[in-house]
């Protein structure tokens, strides 16, 4: 109904004056919204929970037989707010297109539409209200690959936590295994060859300590390997074991690409002192020269412009594919304040393959964000023990893991490195000798 119309008349073809489109936008961002589905609509056996308001009854799909009627969906959803009210209609217009037998255009483009709009709707309410959100979404049936942010939120459907058994006097409350099913996560040919490439790279780095090369093929062997410099007496300083990694990823990183990244994404002038080379900090200097307004005195060697504000989005973009045969495959996502910038694991290969938090800790964790802050990004790895899934956030600071409160103390209950670092101590009366565990963490 927005098109130009021809007419015939007298035997010829005449133009049909045009309406004004601005009278049938406004008609549109006027009328009432309240064709989107209601909790009446719901499911059967989904009922509201106490504290979230009941919509009308009333309420009813929109006929999406012609394009008026997704310009009126269009517009409905441009109404709505993000509060947890308005994402649970959304929701509900959702699990109705998704229960109907339509296939046409207009039912697939009005689903969109939907989802779209309400991954719009998340996101702007986990910026303003974290808490509401992680509630919002523990509360609808969301998929849980479709939300924006999966931290603090819990599983649905999940099997029951077995109980961890009680820590030895002295130790922390050990952390429960996660409960999930593993996932098989089959490694390719380019991906056989760089862990192959990287475990050659990290027996490099150990001091000597990896002579004896586990037969174990891809990132099981790599984990072995990792636990075996963790339980020698070179490597159980936890610094020796992030050490390690650092360097083997700035190997595999080439020797080409951290001053450039550190240029165009951490904004950090070119110096002698990161190891950039000669030809790159005198060509940034006699650039600072050439610019005007003194342009020398702030582009100093090693100062730090940034990081700039596309660099998080870009490396989260990127890092699945640079990274995905180390820890498996990952999405991107919003980072847990709602800012561009976020990447999650869906089940991280090194929790998976290894249930231990040291190799976690000190050969994941610690050395990833290291290597981002020296490049000038920082970065903010977050485990989850009981999906095994990694929330990476670009551009967000990390605190140290002792005043991290989403890092739990203690040990995973399985843990395989825990019971090979068990110390039998002879008492001083001679007594029975007792057991003693160290932790890897």
């Amino acid at each position: 109904f927005l098109t130009n119309k021809m007419e015939i008349s007298f035997g010829r073809p005449r133009r049909a004056r045009r309406r004004p489109c601005w009278l049938v936008l406004l008609g549109l961002f006027t009328t009432d919204c309240a064709w989107l589905s209601p909790l009446a609509a719901r499911r059967a056996g989904r009922r509201t929970q106490p504290g979230y308001p009941r919509a009308d009854d009333a309420v009813r799909l929109p006929e999406l037989s012609d394009s008026g009627g997704l310009w009126g969906l269009a517009f409905g959803l441009a109404k709505l707010e993000a509060i947890p009210l308005h994402i649970l209609v959304v929701t509900d217009t959702i699990d109705n297109y998704a229960q109907t037998d339509e296939s046409t255009f207009f039912a697939s483009t009005a689903e969109f539409l939907c989802k779209s709009r309400r991954d719009q709707l998340l996101v702007e309410l986990l910026r303003v209200d974290r808490p509401a959100y992680i509630e919002t979404a523990s509360f609808l049936n969301i998929p849980r690959l479709e939300l924006p942010n999966l931290q603090d939120v819990p599983v649905r459907e999940a099997p029951a936590a077995v109980t961890p058994p009680a820590a030895a006097p002295g130790e922390d409350e050990l952390v429960p295994d996660c409960a999930l099913d593993d996932l098989k996560m089959g490694e390719n040919l380019l991906e056989a060859v760089l862990l192959k490439v990287t475990r050659d790279i990290y027996a490099d780095n150990t001091e000597g300590i990896i002579v004896r090369r586990t037969e174990d093929p891809g990132i099981t062997g790599l984990i072995d390997e990792m636990r075996q410099f963790m339980l020698s007496p070179v490597g159980r300083p936890a610094e020796k074991q992030q050490q390690a990694l650092v360097e083997t990823l700035l190997v595999l990183m080439t020797p080409v690409l951290p001053p450039f990244y550190r240029i165009f994404m951490g904004g950090i002038v070119p110096s002698r002192e990161r190891g950039d080379p000669a030809w790159l900090v005198d060509g940034a200097q006699r650039l600072a020269n050439a610019l005007p307004f003194n342009a020398s005195a702030w582009l100093a060697p090693g100062t730090q412009l940034g990081p700039l504000p596309y660099a998080p989005l870009l490396t989260s973009l990127v890092s699945p594919y640079a990274f995905g045969f180390l820890v498996g495959p990952a999405k991107v996502n919003r980072r847990s304040d709602g800012g561009l910038g976020g990447l999650v694991v869906e089940k991280c290969k090194f929790l998976q393959e290894s249930n231990c938090k040291g190799i976690c800790l000190n050969s994941c964790k610690l050395p990833a964000q290291e290597l981002f802050g020296s490049l000038g990004l920082p970065l903010r790895v977050s485990p989850n023990f009981e999906t095994q899934e990694c929330q990476w956030s670009f551009g967000e600071a990390a605190p140290p893991p002792a005043d991290d409160p989403t890092w739990p103390k203690g040990c995973i209950v399985g843990c395989g490195s825990r019971e090979l670092m068990k110390e039998p101590i002879q008492p001083a009366d001679g007594g029975k000798p007792r057991v003693i565990v160290s932790s890897c963490v």
